[in-house]
């Protein structure tokens, strides 16, 4: 079988699968401590993440950004012949 992740949390003593195991057979285990991101840099990176949503700023008119799609599309209008 090849590596296979399983989310886990350890509790500073214990470690706890999140999923269900997939095996149920003695196996050998990696296991790997990622440290914890600090509060204020995920805060952070979601206030920046956020702050890019909004609506699509463009100085073409509604009908020119459309004639464009349009345009540059490579697909048929019309359905192949057989």
């Amino acid at each position: 079988m090849p590596h296979v992740t399983v989310p886990a949390i350890f509790d500073g003593k214990n470690v706890s699968l999140l999923e269900d195991s997939p095996v149920n057979e003695p196996y050998r285990v990696m296991v790997t401590f990622i440290k914890p991101e600090p509060n204020e840099l995920m805060k952070t990176q979601m206030e920046r993440f956020q702050a890019s949503f909004g609506a699509w700023q463009d100085d073409r008119s509604v009908k020119k950004t459309i004639n464009d799609i349009y345009e540059t599309r490579t697909s048929r209008t019309k359905p192949p012949s057989i």
